[in-house]
């Protein structure tokens, strides 16, 4: 069955959004490691047990996050590519 002009305006469309998430998938991949890398060096340059304690706590939660961000876009990436085969049958 041959696609509409309609469908595959549509597929385009979807194929726009995947090239988004997939740059804000690698924004948030390289921010992960930026924030991973300040916090090991905080963690390695201070003295007070307290604080190291206290960045690795902090590491642990923003580390987290992105990976929670991360899975978002890949479910939203997924979720597309779903979309993307309804289409086509």
């Amino acid at each position: 069955m041959a696609l509409t002009q309609s469908q595959r305006n549509q597929i385009a469309s979807y194929k726009v959004q995947i090239e988004g998430y997939r740059k804000d998938l690698q924004n948030l991949k390289d921010q992960k490691k930026r924030t991973a890398d300040n916090y090991s060096n905080n963690i390695k340059n201070t003295k007070d047990p307290n604080s190291k304690r206290s960045y690795r706590q902090s590491k642990i939660t923003a580390v987290n996050n992105y990976v929670n961000q991360i899975e978002a876009k890949k479910k939203q990436i997924e979720y597309i590519k779903n979309n993307i085969k309804n289409i086509k049958g």
